[in-house]
């Protein structure tokens, strides 16, 4: 075994400690869930009616693929309808075991037919998406994400120019984990000329459509890149925005113009999910497909979506009000998360001596965090 493999996943480590802390005021900040604003686990309302009234008299198997209605519904989601019908013919749909999942797939199709693939990944990030491209063999390459508080557009652009035909991992929508900074529109454009003009390939990892911003906004980059004609992957989740966290409902949605090349990706992406996988797991993408199917159903979830994003906002502007503007940046992201400016000594103690659990590197959740834990965290944040 390499010595040198971190086995470790903080993230749950964290939560494990934090269910076995004694303390009645502890604070969960860590893993990334949206609780109500009583800090109470929150399921949307159409999803658990859905939830209640499917019919479980037929377990057999999905297709490889995945429901076909599900993948439809979950492309026209991701590009519109317009584009999507206008563009299905070149699209490989794939469902997957949540969003981890389908970045493992995608990565092992790409490791098919190039042994040491370079991709260029954002730094900080979401640890596991090193991991996972470390255990697949790819060679990363990083820049620094931020600059003063922003995209760092121009880092972007050099990292890009010198490994021209690389792979590039991006966030999509308006929801960075862990920073919940996120290129504007503006940025995006430049990213695609960028991007054609050194022929690089994009994944985008959308964990958070809807969570970020409006449904529309989130997806503005997927639509423009399709409109662009630029070869991408898209892999979303479903686990924050349908709150199906547990039941690891996913997709991954290939672009690719050329027909050829579409139906040899199709075959091979058929076989990598089937020695991994066999077949997606059916109840979240049965809930998912009669949500997206249903124009009812869908605006009851979007206004679900539109509640839980006031609920973060409003958490961001207590947290700011009760800390007298220490961290006013955080009013400017978007999302779960944001990156606190703490050191691991200062996380270490928010935990040993006031029962808050923060990611190491100061990520917060704050769609996880009570309004009436609000004054307590700012608090202790104020003393260190």
């Amino acid at each position: 075994m390499n010595k040198d493999l971190n086995l470790n996943d903080e993230i749950f480590s964290l939560n494990k400690e934090f269910n076995a802390d004694p303390r009645t005021n502890k604070i969960n900040g860590g893993i990334g869930i949206y609780l109500d604003n009583l800090g109470k686990p929150f399921v949307i309302p159409i999803v658990k009616k859905i939830a209640s009234s499917l019919d479980f008299s037929n377990f057999n198997y999905l297709p490889i693929s995945g429901d076909p209605v599900f993948l439809e519904e979950s492309a026209k989601l991701i590009f519109g309808k317009s584009l999507y019908h206008n563009y299905q013919d070149k699209l490989i749909k794939q469902g997957t075991v949540g969003g981890t999942n389908g970045l493992f797939i995608w990565g092992s199709l790409i490791k098919l037919d190039n042994k040491k693939p370079n991709i260029i990944i954002g730094n900080p990030t979401w640890e596991n998406h090193k991991k996972i491209f470390n255990d697949l063999g790819f060679n990363i390459i990083e820049y620094n994400h931020i600059d003063k508080n922003k995209f760092n557009l121009n880092k972007f652009e050099e990292i890009l120019d010198k490994n021209k035909n690389s792979y590039i991992l991006l966030h999509g929508g308006m929801s960075h984990n862990p920073t919940g900074i996120n290129p504007n529109k503006n940025d995006w454009l430049r990213i695609s000329e960028i991007m054609k003009r050194n022929h690089n390939y994009i994944c985008f990892d959308s964990a958070y459509l809807g969570i970020g911003d409006n449904i529309e906004n989130d997806i503005f980059p997927l639509k423009l890149f399709l409109e662009k004609n630029i070869p991408m992957s898209i892999i979303i989740s479903f686990s924050k925005n349908m709150s199906l966290y547990q039941h690891r409902t996913g997709c991954l949605t290939i672009f690719e113009p050329n027909q050829k090349n579409k139906t040899i990706i199709e075959s091979k992406l058929k076989y990598i999910f089937r020695i991994i996988n066999s077949n997606p797991p059916a109840f979240g993408e049965i809930i998912v497909n009669k949500i997206l199917s249903n124009l009812k159903y869908k605006k009851e979830w979007l206004n679900s979506l539109t509640k839980i994003r006031k609920d973060i906002l409003q958490r961001r502007k207590m947290f700011d009000k009760y800390t007298n503007h220490k961290f006013s940046e955080v009013l400017n992201h978007k999302g779960l998360f944001s990156l606190l400016p703490l050191t691991s000594s200062q996380v270490e103690i928010l935990k040993k001596e006031y029962g808050i659990y923060l990611l190491s590197n100061g990520r917060i959740n704050f769609g996880g965090i009570a309004i009436d834990k609000i004054p307590q965290l700012s608090k202790a944040l104020l003393s260190l």
